[in-house]
């Protein structure tokens, strides 16, 4: 049963990342922006791995700051973008079972990030990971499912609320998302 609602779950997000990307290329992907907690979308995905976290053995810790300003976000698109991102910190955790979830202001925006010990990313395929279909070219990465698509659809999302993502990362030593 458990094998089964994890494919499900997994197959769900692959079919609802490619169906978000065809809208993207057509042109037809829109948003539903309102004033939203990131705080609470962030509490929200976290909630919904909850039981994948304690049985994977992840140690997950959050510094998550309670008075984060009101932001004008599509909630379910956010979510989307810390889902994927938290996908590929379990993906490509190996054997360091860490995240780490924060959320803070920096000056005016509002940051979150999203850490992992896992076996990261070469320096020089940072910028190619936003790419769609791209997939870092390590035999370790092409052992674990995936489209290629994920951080493409972060990255549209994140700009389409006017703000960027960028990654730090070390091959070695996990990888470090800030989503501003």
């Amino acid at each position: 049963y458990r094998i089964i609602r994890h494919e499900s779950r997994r197959l769900n997000k692959m079919i609802d990342n490619i169906l978000d990307f065809s809208k993207i290329e057509a042109g037809r992907k829109t948003y539903n922006f309102a004033a939203g907690d990131m705080a609470e979308v962030v509490e929200n995905v976290l909630s919904s791995y909850r039981y994948q976290i304690s049985n994977s053995g992840f140690d997950v810790e959050t510094n998550i700051q309670p008075d984060l300003p009101p932001v004008i976000i599509d909630r379910d698109a956010m979510a989307q973008a810390i889902s994927n991102l938290l996908d590929n910190a379990f993906k490509y955790s190996g054997e360091a079972k860490h995240l780490s979830i924060t959320t803070k202001t920096a000056q005016s925006d509002l940051s979150i990030e999203i850490a992992d010990q896992g076996i990261g990313i070469p320096r020089a395929e940072h910028a190619k990971i936003f790419e769609k279909f791209y997939r870092v070219g390590n035999g370790l990465v092409h052992d674990v499912k995936g489209s290629g698509l994920g951080l493409s659809l972060v990255k549209h999302i994140i700009e389409s609320h006017k703000g960027t993502i960028s990654v730090e990362s070390d091959v070695g030593k996990g990888s470090r998302f800030t989503i501003l």
